[in-house]
């Protein structure tokens, strides 16, 4: 179980990496380029509710990528150098943690 969640986890965060990226209307056929983003930075999809920001939380910088409008039961996904959370939304405002992962290190399901 925990390996399924942990390749969901990387998957997710690949498509979103692969479409925050992604160049439009056949520009750049050569490969995407990498987007550089700075703290304050968003990055919607284009058609699609669903975006990233780049943030400071403790200390650290995130990606926090998530469906836009009413969080409640969704899920987003916290990114850092260090580690990668996903977690659930019990409100617009507070949300659970329910899979955490550190990069070259070991994951765990959160109950």
């Amino acid at each position: 179980m925990r390996r399924l969640v942990a390749t969901g986890a990387a998957v997710l965060a690949g498509a979103i990496a692969t479409l925050v990226v992604a160049p439009r209307d056949g520009a750049g056929a050569a490969g995407p380029q990498p987007a550089v983003l700075k703290v304050g930075d968003r990055v919607t999809v284009e058609g699609e509710p669903l975006g990233c920001r780049v943030a400071r939380q403790g200390g650290h910088v995130i990606m926090d990528c998530r469906r836009g409008g009413q969080l409640t039961g969704t899920y987003g996904t916290v990114i850092s150098a260090r580690r990668a959370l996903v977690v659930r939304y019990r409100s617009n405002s507070v949300a659970k943690v329910v899979f955490t992962a550190t990069h070259g290190g070991g994951a765990r399901l959160c109950r």
